[in-house]
């Protein structure tokens, strides 16, 4: 038999759709490097964490039904104060639990363990159903707490350094009661034949089955406008309005907005009079720049925090005002080692002091600033590099619009508009995400040298095919206005 898990009952809270379809594991899978890279982490701090508990028995890899099973002997065995990956089944509901702790009124202390380092709503949502699970169970859980990292940690100190505690136990006990009242309505309609019908909600926008679900057959929908906020998609969806084309005249926009609404409204794209000026401000010689970063959640060098990003690789493209390029650069660190300075020092020998550095988005200059406070030395040199930046992302955001961009503006998501003969399709590595977790894969010696050579190539053109596209998308905003 198959239980209702976390991820199910959650989603059913938030879509009695998308929880109805997680039970019947029809989500898209997320298997590519960058999920591969945060369920590899995630149980590495898990184990960690059990090693903060002295005389704690551990469950043990055992299918549910056995793991169930040995649990309840550990929960009756006088012996046992303290039990790591405790497995429960209750009410057709299962879970397993990350430490539970016995507490000298026989009540439990339940523990949870995250790989973020701070609070977040989620992680509350997360315990208290363990929390109710336990409760059908029989339990008495008195305590509940979440073990996530502190941001002070360093490498060879002592693993109690690496978590915080952070008490939730007045917050679990309140969703625990409403989780118990709503527990038999979920189970009842997540093991109903019949899907749930779906309807439109704010948390539509960022589902994993949004394009095949709500907005299936809908053009041009609202969730299509940039940065709309959670009260105007409430107002719009409380007066039935899934469409941009619909939306009153007398509905208040933003100017970006109100720019989407009119191209869409009108079937033609925008351009701004004051794009011409954007482009003759930038000067020669073009440096196209483009940074790759990796952050893990356990450090992976000395002097590195949990969850500090860190620039690990970049490219750079030197060009006419044609779009030929004169010059390439590139530069990936040796995973081995912390590279920071030496990122630093390659950046202003290849950028030279003349001439705009263009980049996409606000990130590059963010990194050059941060390297010029961690290396005062080099600061002067590292500073007069970010006066020189040019963002294409916020100029393109300003001044030009086409139908197809769908209120987005990332690089991936308008170069096969502007660029159509141009993609990422061919590479090995073609995001951000996976170029990240493939660096992180190599430093953590999880690659043989043969694997190393190969994925440092693959990155390289992946880095690469960044600064191209920048090249591409800035000659086409040129021969708009030119």
């Amino acid at each position: 038999m198959r239980y209702i898990n976390k991820t199910a009952f959650i989603n059913y809270l938030s879509c009695p759709t998308l929880g109805w379809m997680t039970r019947r594991n029809m989500l898209p899978k997320l298997t590519c490097s960058r999920n591969e890279l945060l369920r590899l982490e995630g149980r590495k701090i898990r184990n960690i964490s059990w090693q903060l508990f002295s005389n704690a028995v551990e469950v043990g890899r055992l299918g549910t039904y056995d793991a169930v099973l040995y649990t309840k002997e550990l929960l009756l065995d006088p012996g046992v104060k303290t039990i790591c990956g405790a497995s429960f089944v209750a009410g057709g509901y299962f879970t397993k639990v990350d430490i539970l702790q016995k507490l000298d009124d026989n009540s439990w202390h339940l523990f949870e363990v995250k790989s973020g380092n701070k609070y977040k709503v989620k992680y509350a949502r997360d315990i208290s159903f363990k929390a109710m699970v336990l409760a059908k169970s029989g339990l008495d859980v008195s305590k509940a707490t979440i073990l996530c990292l502190s941001n002070d940690y360093r490498l060879g100190m002592d693993i109690s350094q690496l978590f915080k505690r952070l008490d939730c136990t007045e917050k679990v006990k309140s969703k625990v009661q409403k989780f118990l009242i709503l527990s038999d309505e979920v189970l009842e309609n997540i093991e109903s034949e019949n899907m749930p019908e779906p309807y439109l909600k704010r948390n539509c926008k960022n589902c994993l089955v949004f394009d095949g679900c709500i907005s299936k057959d809908i053009k041009n929908h609202i969730f299509d406008l940039p940065r709309l906020s959670v009260l105007a998609i409430e107002k719009l969806i409380t007066a039935g309005v899934d469409m941009i084309d619909k939306i009153p005249a007398d509905f208040e926009l933003s100017r970006m907005q109100q720019i989407v609404k009119n191209c869409v409204l009108t079937n033609t794209n925008y351009v701004s009079e004051n794009l011409k000026t954007e482009m003759n401000n930038i000067k020669q010689p073009f440096y196209y720049l483009d940074f790759e970063s990796v952050m893990t959640i356990m450090p992976l060098y000395r002097d590195i925090a949990p969850h500090m990003q860190f620039l690990t690789q970049f490219s750079i493209d030197r060009t006419d005002d044609a779009g030929n390029i004169l010059d390439h650069y590139e530069y990936i660190a040796d995973q081995t080692k912390d590279c920071r300075r030496e990122v630093a020092e390659r950046l202003i020998k290849c950028l030279g002091e003349e001439g705009n550095v263009i980049t996409y988005a606000n990130f590059e200059r963010i990194c050059i600033s941060n390297l010029a406070r961690l290396f005062s030395d080099l600061g002067e040199k590292l500073n007069k590099i970010t006066e020189r930046i040019v963002d294409l992302e916020l100029i393109l955001k300003k001044n030009y619009y086409d139908i197809n961009f769908h209120g987005r503006s990332s690089i991936k998501k308008v170069l096969p508009v502007l660029v159509p003969e141009m993609n990422y399709a061919d590479l090995e590595i073609g995001d951000g995400g996976n170029a990240a977790a493939s660096f992180a894969f190599m430093a953590m010696g999880l690659y043989d040298d043969k694997k190393i050579e190969e994925t440092k190539k693959n990155l390289l053109k992946y880095c690469a095919r960044d600064t191209l596209a920048m090249v591409k998308i800035h000659q086409f905003l040129k021969t708009v206005v030119f």
